[in-house]
């Protein structure tokens, strides 16, 4: 008997000595640096439509992040939320779940896939719409903390063990200005610097319009045969025709 408390006690001390080298491990590899949330802050021009980046830091591998999100302009919508060429884009289980007025919750969770790794970078975007005329405002993005039930919504993330824990928040803003953001002729659908029109804006429009990548910068750009308001499959087929040299340039911008 004596014997079985014996080994039960060395198993217990093994067990205990090696959860600590574990946890003095990830100690000594930390940085000293707090896992961040941090939104980005754009100016926007386009008459219709913004987006703004959300990027997080990580210094040990997460199960699971949740992000509440909300902000304070009744006329501004968000449309999606854009994943795509963010750290998380290949998990599974991730998604964007909207409450009633200017309030959302982004959630990335592991599951069977591997585990968010450390690092630092894209989240992804959120995409905003509002009506043409909109007064210019900034409309400031903050966490808050959603109570649905007995279940509540805020901003944390999930550690290996699938405890929680509160990161640094740095919140930001969308500039919505006046004026249109369309320059010289359009087409400029990736927003390159350097204005050129090729087929690697094409490649963008074609993405975006099948919900497989970001939107516009800039919907104006792509209004690229200035017909309406609207962009639609007419725009695609216009700048197709247009690449392969059997229809005319992209319009001007207005």
């Amino acid at each position: 008997m004596l014997k079985n408390v014996r080994i039960l006690i060395l198993l217990l001390a093994i067990l205990i000595i090696a959860a600590t080298s574990s946890k003095s491990a990830i100690l000594a590899d930390d940085p000293n640096v707090p896992d961040t949330i941090y939104v980005d802050s754009v100016v926007s021009t386009s008459m219709t439509r913004g987006y703004l980046p959300v990027y997080f830091y990580n210094d040990e591998e997460l199960a699971g992040l949740e992000i509440t999100l909300t902000y304070d302009a009744p006329d501004v919508l968000v449309d999606s939320f854009s994943f795509v060429d963010g750290r998380v884009n290949e998990f599974s289980m991730k998604g964007v779940y909207h409450y009633s007025g200017n309030t959302f919750t982004i959630y990335c969770f592991s599951l069977s896939d591997a585990m968010i790794a450390v690092g630092d970078g894209l989240l992804g975007e959120v995409h905003f719409s509002f009506a043409p005329g909109l007064d210019a405002q900034v409309v400031r993005i903050d966490t808050t903390t959603v109570t649905i039930g007995d279940r509540e919504f805020s901003t944390s993330f999930s550690d290996w063990s699938s405890s929680q824990f509160q990161p640094s928040f740095v919140s930001g803003y969308l500039d919505i200005q006046l004026g249109s953001c369309c320059l010289g002729d359009r087409g400029n659908v990736n927003g390159s610097e350097d204005d050129i029109v090729d087929v690697s804006d094409l490649v963008y429009m074609v993405k975006w319009m099948f919900h497989e990548g970001p939107g516009p910068y800039c919907l104006e750009e792509c209004n690229v045969d200035a017909s309406n308001e609207l962009v639609d499959v007419a725009d695609l087929v216009y700048m197709v025709k247009w690449m392969f040299h059997e229809g005319p340039p992209p319009a001007a911008c207005p």
